[in-house]
């Protein structure tokens, strides 16, 4: 299997977000902007949530983030109103939305009351799909850097996507995890990445690992195809026989023994003769 190091991964150039970034932070652009979304056929997709630093403290998605090859549009949902638009389009299986780890998104945004039991179609997970060309990897950064060897960026990571204001490098940032994906999956589709040529490479044992973090298992032929199986069952570990109970042997139960009341003697009966008295004077 396929997969890269951080060492090497450090040693690629950098990109950026090539493309237009469109602020949606009212309710009439995001109007706006879901007229021209819900015309495409495919779309990558991305969510961004305010990072917290205590374990009892937790926000909710703040940013959405859907891309064109050419645009990515950052929806700051706080400022929105209705997300009904977001809700239809996420579950409109004509519209193809490439993203990773998007089971993480859908998570949170359930939490928000408009996407409440809401049903995400058309959706591509690159976690799963890259498997079929050999990629271990799981990370956006490491498959990126691994197919394309160039670098993306995560030093705005830790921004508060709630502040009243994004600067350029942030919205910047918050674009490239989306078009990236976008990029991804069409130039694998397209044949662009030749696993048999590609020079990063990692042992078994890593590889099972990372498989299992995702829960899916790949299977490579002797005529170098692969299986992808998700969600495997895990084998069940065989029950211990029980132990054998060793037989207690119960005490017998004995009857007390009767023993016949002695009658108290009277003083001066029923002894023998001479018993008792003094002797006689000589």
């Amino acid at each position: 299997m396929l997969g890269i190091s951080k060492e090497q991964l450090a040693e690629f150039p950098e990109i950026r977000f090539p493309g237009k970034v469109v602020l949606v932070d009212s309710a009439a652009k995001a109007r706006d902007a879901l007229i021209y979304l819900n015309k495409l056929t495919q779309i990558g997709f991305d969510t961004e949530t305010r990072p917290s630093f205590r374990k009892d403290q937790h926000y909710k998605v703040s940013l959405v983030q859907l891309s064109t090859f050419d645009e990515c549009f950052l929806f700051r949902l706080k400022q929105l109103g209705s997300l009904q638009g977001l809700v239809e389009l996420f579950e409109n299986p004509a519209i193809q939305k490439i993203g990773l780890s998007v089971k993480d998104d859908f998570h949170s945004l359930a939490r928000l009351p408009e996407f409440k039991g809401f049903n995400p179609r058309g959706f591509v997970e690159l976690q799963t799909f890259v498997k079929q060309f050999r990629i271990a990897d799981n990370s956006l950064q490491k498959i990126y850097g691994l197919v394309f060897n160039e670098k993306i960026s995560k030093s705005q990571r830790l921004t508060n996507w709630e502040a009243p204001t994004l600067t350029p490098s942030q919205q910047s940032y918050a674009a490239l995890d989306a078009w990236a994906c976008l990029k991804l999956y069409n130039h694998l589709v397209a044949g662009g990445f030749n696993p048999d040529k590609c020079p990063y490479s990692i042992d078994d044992e890593t590889a099972e690992a990372l498989q299992r973090s995702v829960g899916i298992h790949v299977e490579t032929h002797d005529d170098g195809s692969v299986t992808v199986e998700e969600n495997p069952p895990r084998p069940k570990a065989p029950k211990p026989a029980p132990e054998k109970k060793k037989a207690v042997r119960k005490p017998r139960k004995t009857a007390p023994r009767k023993t016949a009341a002695r009658r108290p003697r009277k003083k001066g009966k029923d002894k023998p003769e001479g018993e008792n008295q003094e002797p006689a004077a000589v």
